[in-house]
């Protein structure tokens, strides 16, 4: 038989607690896999940075196990490890108890919105039962007072005892997982980069959401673009990676300078923000947050400094919850309800941390009406008020980051708000489009009533007379077009504007007469109306200011020029003066008119044909 089909991973565990509390060697029990993978944490006995084993539950589901360290000093990487995962197994060890290490990652797991896990009771083989109670008791008072309700199992990672009773709970939680979207964006933060000899670039990272596949196109933040040459989940090569994996991927199109840790790749371009707006907790063991305090932000595998500004300025307390803006002193790909933790710059403890609700934020200051609709997740409330922040339309991608859900679902979300209207690919607040439409037919109207002869505006004029963005504009002006607006090369027009009134049809008859009339030495006019119907036409000619000729007048001066210079070699003002026998006035304008026709060229005094023309 061959291999069993890759199947999703029903749970994503992150393995946290105190050093030397036994994490490793119990996930060394349950999954056969040591998960310390660098010579130096051998030597030394801790976890340094986040192992990854798979573990097959007896239900037959699997789970990925992320192993995070321990040790205070490598709290960073227990925040890697411990972002992207569904729930905790809390390792205590009997003979020490609840340590100020296993509150520390308790409290990064609340703050990143993990709440459900199971606590290993460990070391139970190297004390006697009563000591074995007293640790239980206090680790179901820890819990208790953390607000969370979690089984405790004792077990021993060295004997095994425990153990079934440990795989039982576990399996439990996997059977009621939390939701890790398969389809849609994919998100993979980078852990790892490295170059393998015969392979090229490989990154690593836990699968947040999405699916991978091979010969697919990742992009990173800053617009890289990177293709799946290979995929490898918990060390097997795969077809696809599903959410919550242990992915390994094989790239190409990119530099290894290029990707490294902390970098996210992504299934579709999502731009990076160098500030967001957030529902920010602080931890009741912290100290009071200063508002413009600079602090260490912890997102994915990403960890940079930032600034938090809070609302209405003063101080946050312990315990306490505030919408707050976050500028960042280097960019990062967030989409809202992102977590984020937040820890103290000197001494580096964890204090607190957050949800991302506006990647973009606009303003000076954090909306709180804004911020309480996209907390609220109803798209009634987020998509009307997001369109009149955008002041125009919005595509269904545009608001997938706003909503933070996919391009499709967003579209579909938009449709059934009231009030949301569709213009092409863009979505936009009814009240917009129909004010919009007024301002541009009445635009026309005016256009048709001051210039009856050309009563088009152009694409340029009718997007300003829209009031809005261009997209919006153009995408309103192609909804209309065939029906209350007509589109041609000339531009945009009422229907009926093209039919000229009677009597400027009149008027136009008669000054094409008199201008047949004086032939080359046409009359000083003032443009108007009857006159710009004769040039739109092509039956009458500007060739100076104020100056106006039929075309047909127009057409033997310009006849008579290139005669004089084919036979003479070129012709002067002087010259063409005697043989028109007009004054000087007219010879002028009229060479003139031959040169901005591209017929002469002057060359001193005198004019001669352009190569076309000889």
């Amino acid at each position: 038989m061959g291999e069993a089909p890759e199947r999703p991973v029903a749970l994503t565990m992150g393995t946290a607690g105190h050093v030397d509390h036994g994490k490793t060697t119990l996930v060394r029990r349950l999954t056969g896999t040591d998960t310390d993978r660098l010579e130096e944490e051998h030597r030394r006995g801790i976890s340094i940075v986040p192992g990854y084993a798979e573990l097959v539950l007896p239900g037959g589901r699997r789970a990925s196990l992320v192993d995070v360290p321990g040790h205070e000093r490598f709290v960073k990487n227990m925040v890697a490890g411990s972002t992207g995962v569904d729930a905790f197994l809390l390792v205590i060890a009997a003979d020490d108890g609840v340590m100020p290490q296993t509150r520390e990652h308790l409290d990064v797991l609340r703050v990143l919105g993990v709440e459900r896990g199971v606590v290993a009771l460990t070391k139970i083989d190297a004390v006697d039962a009563e000591t074995v109670e007293l640790a239980r008791l206090e680790a179901e008072e820890f819990l208790e007072e953390a607000g969370i309700r979690a089984p405790v199992v004792p077990v021993s990672g060295v004997t095994g005892e425990g153990v079934d009773e440990l795989l039982a709970a576990l399996d439990d939680l996997a059977g009621s997982p939390a939701a890790r979207p398969s389809s849609g964006l994919a998100r993979l933060p980078v852990d790892r980069a490295f170059v393998l000899k015969g392979v090229g670039l490989v990154v690593t990272g836990t699968l947040w959401s999405g699916e991978i596949r091979v010969g697919d196109t990742l992009y990173t933040g800053s617009g890289l673009r990177a293709r799946v040459r290979g995929i490898q989940n918990h060390g097997r090569p795969a077809e696809v990676a599903y959410p919550g994996a242990r992915t390994a991927l094989d790239l190409a199109g990119v530099e290894a300078a290029e990707i490294g840790p902390g970098e996210v790749l992504l299934s579709r371009p999502v731009p990076a923000t160098g500030l967001f707006d957030a529902r920010l907790r602080l931890l009741g063991s912290a100290r009071p947050l200063r508002h413009g305090a600079r602090v260490r932000l912890h997102h994915g595998t990403r960890s940079v400094n930032a600034r938090v500004r809070l609302r209405g300025g003063g101080e946050l307390e312990p315990g306490e919850e505030v919408y707050a803006r976050v500028r960042l002193e280097e960019p990062l790909v967030v989409l809202p309800k992102d977590r984020f933790v937040l820890r103290s710059l000197a001494p580096q403890v964890t204090i607190g941390g957050g949800t991302v609700l506006d990647a973009a934020p606009a303003g000076r200051r954090p909306d709180p009406e804004w911020l309480e609709a996209l907390e609220s997740g109803d798209p009634a409330r987020i998509v009307p008020r997001a369109l009149a922040r955008a002041g125009g339309g919005m595509s269904a991608g545009e608001l997938a980051l706003v909503l933070a859900s996919e391009p499709e679902e967003a579209a579909s979300a938009a449709g059934r708000v009231p009030g949301v209207v569709r213009a092409g690919s863009l979505y936009a607040l009814r009240e917009t489009v129909e004010e919009a439409k007024g301002r541009l037919l009445e635009a026309l109207r005016r256009r048709a009533r001051e210039h009856p002869e050309s009563p088009e505006l152009s694409v340029a004029g009718a997007r300003r007379a829209t009031g809005l963005p261009d997209s919006l504009a153009d995408a309103l002006i192609e909804e209309l077009s065939g029906g209350e607006v007509r589109v041609s090369e000339q531009g945009l027009s009422l229907p009926g504007a093209a039919e000229i009134p009677p009597e400027l049809e009149e008027e136009a008859r008669r000054i094409l007469e008199d201008l047949r009339r004086a032939g080359h030495e046409p009359p000083s006019m003032e443009a108007g109306p009857a006159l710009g119907l004769l040039l739109r036409r092509g039956e009458v000619v500007r060739v100076g200011e104020r100056m106006y000729a039929a075309r047909e007048a127009a057409g033997r001066v310009m006849e008579e020029i290139k005669t004089v210079c084919r036979e003479e070699g070129g012709i002067s003002l002087a010259r063409l003066r005697d043989r028109l026998k007009t004054s000087r006035k007219y010879a002028q304008a009229w060479l003139e008119h031959a040169d901005s026709q591209g017929i002469t060229v002057r060359t001193g005094d005198v004019r001669v044909l352009t190569r076309r023309h000889r």
